[in-house]
């Protein structure tokens, strides 16, 4: 169970929610380690990034935020069903919860596989998501496209 728990907790401080359409670039925190006393660190080893996927259509993008949610969510649950088997003193209630954290941690387990042959994500790593291109769309009436794409042809006419 030891194990079980520190690959928990691995898990539980590898992800943070967030909302990846709110900013030009979101930083998805990896695992973390306690710190050693300042005096014992080593010197940090020189990091870069790797592209490990690109996302071509605002559909794959979306299905790459839900499949993140939901690996996020099941991380969040494998936690709380932990915490609960730790608190519960009855032991065929903390059989039960047992069995209830080792399915739920396999599921995760076989998630986060296949998002790691899908988009080479892992919640085990750091990852930052560039969003390089956006495009922004408005509703409008014929008229009102009409005077504003001769508005636009003006104004690129007018840079040439």
């Amino acid at each position: 169970m030891i194990k079980a728990t520190r690959r928990i907790l691995l898990l539980s401080a590898s992800m943070l929610s967030a909302s990846l359409w709110a900013a030009d670039t979101v930083t998805f925190p990896g695992s973390t380690s306690t710190a050693a006393p300042a005096a014992a660190a080593p010197a940090p080893k020189q990091q870069k990034l790797l592209k490990v996927c690109s996302l071509n259509t605002a559909q794959g993008f979306q299905e790459f935020q839900a499949n993140v949610q939901v690996v996020q969510t099941q991380r969040q649950l494998v936690i709380e069903a932990n915490t609960a088997y730790e608190k519960e003193t009855n032991a065929t209630k903390k059989k039960e919860l047992k069995a209830k954290v080792d399915e739920l941690l396999a599921k995760l387990n076989e998630n986060n596989q296949t998002m790691i042959k899908t988009y080479g994500f892992s919640l085990e790593r750091s990852y930052t998501v560039s969003v390089e291109k956006a495009d922004v769309y408005m509703l409008v009436t014929d008229e009102e496209a009409a005077k504003i794409e001769k508005a636009q042809a003006d104004t690129a006419a007018a840079k040439k």
